[in-house]
């Protein structure tokens, strides 16, 4: 390289690297103000995907005749399900339901008879985790962020899962995380911190829960951290003793029996997702519970609304509502042919704050963006169908979740409603 040519290239990297130290040193002052806040970044390109076009302005809602929908009425439910789609905000469904669907859109969520919004802030903080929020909604009381069903305090506040129990109701919880997760481990247990993985385990061995389906959590980070956990959980079957049938296999889910703890293997290509889709295990649930004379309460999650809005993961969220849609059919189906169970689709926070920004007719391609990689405060959709749907109606916090089901299935030692 000729001598000109090689102090040509030193100057221009002094340059670039004065303008650098420049940009950094008033960004350290100015903040989001600064000049480095305003430069595009790479990850700041939309996401883009395909959504179906209308043929005409004459839209109609699709579905709605083939699918049957539980009315709201005054009558006392004799069970109670709650949907809950981790993570998932109002943009998150919006445009899930549009780029799906279309415009008009056809979730099954969309024929709800009753609509609320849900304030979602924990104890400690106004956004919210997951174990806080579930803890919010199974018990009645804000509850610090990262613990369980548990107060700052060390108190162990009554759960939704224990007063069914004690008025002589069967309980059952479905999901596709770890069953050890923060949302199931509310429902059914008290730690005052969500990674105490054996000691919730240890809890929901010795719970009275007629069916437990969810993940072994083997292959999950946090929990490939704790072998006292992985320990147990091999060791399910002698620790459980005659309290549940521990499965393993997805397949054994169909002819397993209750008292049933499930314990599943990871989805292939995935760490977060385990067993088989949502609406079949949602299935088995159903017919394990439906047939008990005090009626039940059950808990249907999905988590990879959370685990792929934490990665912008559009496709993931797309794949993740879609299956959350089937398995609520199944329970809109089965809640409208009984006329006696309450269903109620909510969920715990927002995550990553996902929308539509742009989206033309001509080219029927949507851009979508992100706010963020992490929970949010927004206001969050609750949608009810069923006999008692018309109390979950309007701005309600997510304590206000469990105490009108408890106030509704006239459980004990709840606080009451405000």
């Amino acid at each position: 390289m000729p001598v000109r040519l090689r102090a040509s290239v030193a100057v221009l990297l002094l340059v670039i690297a004065a303008v650098a130290m420049a940009l950094l040193v008033a960004d350290r002052f100015l903040g989001k103000a600064g000049p480095v806040a305003a430069l595009p970044m790479l990850g700041d390109r939309p996401d883009r995907r395909g959504f179906p076009v209308p043929d005409s302005q004459a839209i109609e809602h699709p579905g709605r005749a083939s699918l049957p929908v539980p009315p709201a009425t005054d009558q006392v439910p004799r069970s109670v399900i709650l949907v809950l789609a981790d993570g998932m905000g109002l943009g998150q469904l919006s445009a899930v339901s549009a780029l799906v669907r279309g415009p008009a859109g056809g979730l099954a969520v969309e024929h709800a008879p009753v609509v609320g919004l849900v304030r979602t802030w924990a104890a400690d903080a106004l956004v919210t985790d997951s174990a806080a929020a579930a803890s919010a909604m199974a018990t009645g009381l804000k509850t610090p962020k990262e613990a369980v069903s548990q107060q700052a305090d060390g108190s162990t506040p009554l759960t939704l899962f224990e007063a069914a129990t004690a008025s002589g109701m069967a309980t059952g919880f479905v999901t596709t995380s770890g069953l050890v997760d923060g949302t199931p481990a509310a429902f059914l247990t008290h730690v005052g911190h969500r990674d105490e993985y054996r000691k919730i385990l240890d809890q929901m061995l010795a719970s009275d829960a007629t069916v437990l389906i969810g993940g072994d959590w083997r292959r999950y980070p946090n929990a490939l951290r704790q072998p006292d956990y992985l320990e147990l959980v091999r060791e399910a079957e002698s620790a459980a003793g005659e309290r549940f049938t521990v499965v393993r296999d997805p397949s054994a889910l169909a002819t397993a029996s209750a008292p049933l703890l499930a314990l599943l293997p990871a989805r292939p290509g995935s760490r977060s997702a385990h067993g088989p889709p949502l609406a079949e295990s949602t299935r088995r649930a159903l017919a394990l519970l439906g047939d008990r004379a005090g009626g039940f309460l059950l808990v249907v999650e999905h988590e990879e609304t959370d685990e792929a809005a934490h990665d912008n993961d559009l496709d993931g969220v797309v794949a993740a509502l879609v299956e959350l849609d089937e398995a609520l059919r199944v329970i809109l189906e089965y809640a409208a042919a009984r006329g006696d169970t309450l269903v109620v689709f909510t969920t715990d926070h927002d995550t990553a704050g996902m929308a539509i920004a742009h989206g033309d007719f001509d080219d029927g391609i949507a851009e979508v963006r992100w706010l963020d990689d992490g929970h949010l405060a927004t206001w969050v959709p609750l949608f009810a169908f069923g006999p008692g749907a018309a109390r979950f109606a309007g701005v309600l916090d997510n304590t206000d979740i469990g105490r009108r089901i408890a106030e509704l299935l006239g459980f004990q030692g709840f606080p009451p409603v405000s």
